[in-house]
């Protein structure tokens, strides 16, 4: 599938909610729910991912990075991971190995979950020291480069393929034999549900008259 073109660029200081964008589960397209064929265990979610089992296990209680397909439910109970949570969880290692605070890491995070797992093959996270830029295109990540400023890139596609590489030689849980859907992982009510809606009616429309 070739890139699709969509840009998000949105200054830290202009959202009004980074916790309310950033929600995993309310934010999964129903295509993801199509497309996550196999689940993965905490312990080779964190293997792939390049990050250890109890900063895995401090993510998802802190809901940084939480598993869309299974979320865990206390201690001990076991979390079942997509292939694209894993992919989220490797960038977000990236980001923060290369000193990205963890604001601007969950504003990336934000930014993928709303990609479809295809389109998270297309996408670089470029970060300026302020803000974070999902760019999908090269004129994009150009125009950043010659903006001036000190830009560091992770390449979420280059990511893509070598955990989808990594992925085939490791155990799994087959969902299309014990069918699940991927689930909110965090419950919201109906009152920021819509606020949540309603803010990504609004910049699909502003992309489209873009």
């Amino acid at each position: 599938m070739g890139a699709t073109g969509l840009h998000l660029h949105i200054p830290l200081e202009e959202r009004d909610s980074l916790n309310d964008e950033a929600i995993q589960g309310e934010l999964f397209s129903n295509a993801d729910e199509q497309e996550a064929k196999r689940g993965y265990r905490g312990t080779v979610a964190s293997k792939v991912a390049g990050i250890t089992y109890r900063q895995l296990d401090y993510w998802a209680r802190k809901q940084i990075v939480e598993p869309s397909i299974t979320p865990s439910h206390g201690s001990g109970s076991r979390r079942l991971y997509s292939f694209k949570d894993v992919v989220i969880l490797a960038v977000s290692k990236r980001l923060l190995d290369a000193g990205v605070n963890l604001q601007n890491v969950t504003a990336a995070i934000g930014f993928l979950t709303q990609r479809s797992v295809d389109q998270l093959a297309h996408v670089t996270i470029m970060c300026d020291g302020q803000h974070v830029h999902e760019c999908t295109t090269s004129e994009q990540m150009l125009e950043l480069l010659q903006s001036g400023k000190a830009v560091f890139a992770v390449s979420v596609g280059s990511l893509w393929h070598q955990i989808e590489a990594a992925l085939e030689h490791e155990d799994y849980v087959d969902l299309e034999a014990q069918p699940m859907k991927i689930s909110a992982n965090r419950p919201i009510d109906e009152l920021t549900a819509m606020r949540m809606r309603k803010k990504l009616e609004a910049r699909r429309l502003q992309r489209g008259m873009a």
